[in-house]
């Protein structure tokens, strides 16, 4: 998509781009906030109030790349528990190098940060010959190409953007698919579970408390700045949320991070356990909770700096550094731990010498 020009060559444009930067982290509050008051009036997309469309529905497809593919990760969660729809997620620049039948009755979903690139365009058109009934793209353009060749829109506006690291655009996409969620568990006459509105209408607050941490992640961001490398870790639907701050890190802060479910720990990453790493757990509080405990604690007598996002008090327990993260949301949960996490990189990448260099890397006049 269209991106702000900045002159990299004047001596303010690294400062301006890192204050856009935690601008566009911070504006995630009030951004929600709008787009959950477009929902609620029928503004942002009328078919969304009209299930009835999708009552034919038995399957969905979801289709993206780099951060829009972690949120569809997380969306397959969600419609697979709310929706009772099985739920399959493909790499956009993979899809159409497969050898695949027509699936009649299923929905066909596309993420894009720009609705511009060929892998992307592809993906919907190698779709299309495959007579997929319906397709709906998901992206923050009204004019771009995904969105004029899709069925169905939605368009998620999240305002001028100043680089193509996502933030913003990675949350208001996971916010525009649980929205599809709701009106496909409409369709398929789900229960929709009585907390949902309330949930929403609690979202806003809930990311100005993860915004009101960032004292205490520029913390951890100091002592980061040690480890030869980042492991983040998670369990369910909040291990794509570990495999995007892998990501922001890596375009932030130009480290060595990467994403790993609680339970695979112990295969190749314990054998690390003696060099010196970081590892950042996401735990909220729920019926793995203790078992992820405990796949933690086997790094406790190594060379390894462990540090936990929960919402539950672990500050007595010893080897942890925890950060008390605010009250759970039954189903949007997974977007306060992701704000937390480009928090965490962004507060990384500043407390080095990276973020200058990778920002000349990261601003361009056209994005993926």
């Amino acid at each position: 998509m269209p991106i702000a020009s900045v002159d990299l060559s004047s001596p303010h444009s690294n400062t301006a781009e890192r204050g856009g930067l935690l601008q566009a982290i911070n504006d995630q509050a009030a951004l929600y906030a709008n787009l959950i008051e477009h929902a609620k009036a029928n503004t942002l997309a009328p078919w969304l109030q009209q299930p009835e469309r999708f009552a034919d529905t038995q399957a969905v497809l979801l289709i993206a790349s780099g951060s829009s593919f972690h949120a569809a990760q997380v969306a397959r969660f969600w419609i697979e528990s709310l929706a009772n729809l099985p739920t399959q997620v493909e790499l956009a620049s993979e899809f159409c190098y497969q050898h695949l039948r027509s699936r009649p009755h299923t929905l066909v979903i596309i993420l894009a940060e720009s609705g511009e690139a060929a892998d992307t365009l592809a993906a919907l058109k190698y779709a299309q010959q495959l007579d997929y009934p319906l397709t709906i793209a998901i992206g923050h353009h009204a004019d771009s190409t995904l969105m004029q060749q899709a069925q169905w829109q939605l368009v998620l506006e999240v305002g001028e953007q100043h680089s193509r690291i996502a933030t913003k655009t990675f949350c208001a996409q996971l916010l525009g698919l649980f929205l599809i969620t709701q009106t496909l568990a409409q369709s398929q006459n789900q229960a929709i579970p009585s907390d949902i509105d309330a949930e929403l209408a609690a979202l806003p607050y809930a990311i100005a408390q993860v915004l009101s941490l960032a004292p205490q992640l520029k913390q951890w961001a100091q002592c980061l700045q040690q480890p030869s490398a980042i492991f983040i870790t998670a369990r369910q639907n909040y291990t794509p949320i570990a495999s995007e701050g892998a990501l922001k890190f890596k375009a932030m802060a130009h480290r060595l991070a990467e994403a790993c479910s609680c339970g695979e720990l112990k295969h190749g990453i314990a054998s690390l356990a003696t060099q010196k790493i970081a590892l950042i757990a996401c735990l909220p509080w729920d019926s793995v909770a203790e078992k992820n405990l405990a796949d933690l604690r086997q790094f406790h007598h190594h060379h390894c700096a462990i540090f936990v996002l929960s919402d539950t008090p672990l500050t007595k327990i010893n080897g942890l550094n925890s950060i008390q993260m605010p009250y759970k949301l039954n189903h949007l949960n997974p977007l306060l731990y992701a704000i937390a996490l480009q928090l965490l990189a962004y507060y990384t990448s500043t407390t080095s010498d990276s973020f200058e260099q990778n920002i000349k890397k990261a601003t361009s006049k056209d994005v993926a």
